[in-house]
């Protein structure tokens, strides 16, 4: 299986080295391209894939293409390798992490029928530990061809993470509020807290050491266990204790409240009224 990989920055880049490091695909049966030629020559240095000198030629020489840019360039892109995709009749397959970008955006130029797959990752995904959404478009599972790629694809994203799978394309967009824009909760988190350890007496890089490691090794501790987060907060919260009086507070303080209400805030950014297959 040959893959593209159009636009080499964060998302893209970390999409190369997770299906190469991984085992996912060859580096010889990776193609890419990027404005900046320096992205491309970095991947092609460390993972040994092709580099190509345009949209078009990365297209052509795929089965799997995925358009890794910005969302106000999609389009542009999606005309330039049109053709590419509509002379292989039906033989590959196009996959878009530009968020907001709606799957019709992609269908008005690349073809109603194009096997199109909407994603929408997360910053983990850098580092091999995210969670992806994914909305597959025109796959019939009882065609051994589309069943092929739609292999292919989920072996990609597993190569830096996790998938889920959704039934409607209204929610790609509404995961946002809980994979894609969530590390910047916890980033607040992680700096109210370590600016507590600093507050009492710990430098700084203490503070957010202990901080990521204790919300790092948590999220790891439920992921292993499958525990509910609630059964492990009881846990922790001796009858009488500190952390029952820390919890206390902090559900005083709205906690919880001010967490849904930002994603609400989020959800409503992302969600469109319509335009969803």
């Amino acid at each position: 299986m040959k893959l593209a990989f159009i636009g080499c920055g964060a998302m893209g880049g970390a999409l190369v080295s997770g299906t190469v490091a991984k085992g996912a695909a060859d580096g010889g049966d990776v193609f890419v391209f990027d404005m900046d030629g320096g992205k491309t020559a970095a991947l092609a240095d460390k993972y040994g894939v092709n580099v190509c000198g345009s949209e078009e030629e990365a297209a052509e020489k795929a089965d799997i293409i995925f358009v890794c840019v910005k969302p106000a360039v999609t389009g542009a892109v999606s005309k330039k390798i049109k053709d590419a995709v509509r002379d292989a009749k039906g033989g590959k397959a196009v996959v878009s992490v530009a968020a907001g970008v709606t799957a019709t955006s992609y269908l008005d130029i690349l073809g109603r029928d194009t096997k199109l797959v909407r994603l929408i990752p997360n910053l983990p995904a850098q580092t091999g530990m995210g969670i992806t959404g994914a909305f597959f478009v025109n796959f019939d599972a009882g065609n051994a061809r589309d069943a092929e790629l739609k292999s292919g694809i989920m072996k990609i994203l597993e190569a830096v993470g996790s998938v889920i799978e959704v039934a409607s394309e209204k929610m790609i967009d509404e995961m946002i509020a809980v994979t894609s824009s969530s590390p910047a909760y916890f980033c607040m988190m992680i700096e109210a807290m370590a600016d507590y350890a600093v507050k009492v007496g710990f430098t700084r890089a203490q503070g957010l050491e202990m901080a990521e490691r204790a919300m790092f090794g948590t999220a790891g501790f439920l992921l292993e266990k499958g525990k509910h987060p609630a059964v492990l907060r009881d846990e922790v919260c001796s009858p009488g204790g500190t952390t029952i009086a820390a919890v206390d507070a902090l559900e005083k303080a709205g906690f919880k409240k001010a967490v849904l209400e930002g994603m609400d805030a989020c959800r409503a950014k992302a969600v469109k009224t319509e335009g969803y297959i």
